[in-house]
């Protein structure tokens, strides 16, 4: 069930969990489907590990994914690997008929937060999902300290150097920093910034979070026009790249 509240005449909602279904079984994969949106979930599919590892590495800010283990290509576990050695932390559910002990175990070192064996029921799979997205939100608590490039920055006190002199964020801008530190170089799509960060109703097209994030190039980025730390994400909004997290 999605949330509303009133702002400013306009209905403001909130975002729906985004779920990867990475399967090659159409049958399988639109039952999937039915089931998540059914619970209020937007759903991409692909039937490939090949594209499955693009999305997941190419910024999409997923919720959760469910990856088949065998699928065309590239393979469940090759598409993990991949992800987690780019630093991808979005939780991941394995779906596999391969369910030998072996295969459990590997799936969780590489870093699966769980493993399900098909046959399983569509209900018990989208609680997994939730289980698995409470438990990375509770670890994915706000950072107070940053550094970015040649910045330092510490959230709790609102205060921020480049190369040892004081830097000024807007009130805005440490929310926007601090909200793509959250999400730990995963993009963000404008209609999340807008919705999360701006308060500004998803209903309203709008593209302010731009200038925000121009303004903060400006200010971390030693070249604006070359950015290495405040990077645009083609067709989705912005993350945050190479930087360091510190309590």
């Amino acid at each position: 069930m999605h949330l509303h509240t009133k702002t400013c005449g306009h209905t403001a909602r909130e975002l729906p969990p985004r779920v990867l279904v990475a399967e090659d079984d159409w049958y399988m994969a639109n039952g999937i489907e039915h089931s998540f949106k059914r619970e209020g979930y937007d759903v991409r599919r692909t039937d490939n590990g090949r594209d499955a590892a693009d999305l997941l590495q190419g910024g999409i800010p997923f919720d959760v994914v469910l990856l088949d283990v065998v699928m065309p290509y590239v393979d469940g576990f090759e598409v993990l690997t991949r992800a987690r050695k780019a630093g991808v932390r979005t939780p991941v559910i394995m779906v596999s008929g391969r369910v030998t002990e072996s295969d459990r175990v590997r799936g969780l070192r590489l870093g699966a937060d769980d493993y399900v064996a098909k046959p399983f029921s569509h209900r018990e799979l989208v609680a997994r999902a939730e289980a698995v997205r409470k438990r990375g939100d509770r670890a994915g608590h706000q950072p107070q300290r940053i550094r970015v490039g040649n910045v330092m920055a510490r959230f709790d006190k609102r205060r921020a150097e480049k190369d040892g002199e004081p830097v000024h964020f807007t009130p805005l801008e440490w929310r926007v920093l601090q909200y793509m530190a959250h999400r730990k170089g995963k993009a963000v799509s404008r209609e999340e910034f807008n919705v999360k960060v701006l308060k500004i109703p998803a209903d309203i097209p709008t593209r302010t979070i731009d200038r925000h994030a121009y303004s903060l190039r400006c200010k971390i980025d030693r070249n604006p026009k070359k950015p290495q730390h405040i990077l645009s994400v083609q067709g989705i909004g912005y993350r945050l790249a190479d930087f360091e997290l510190m309590e």
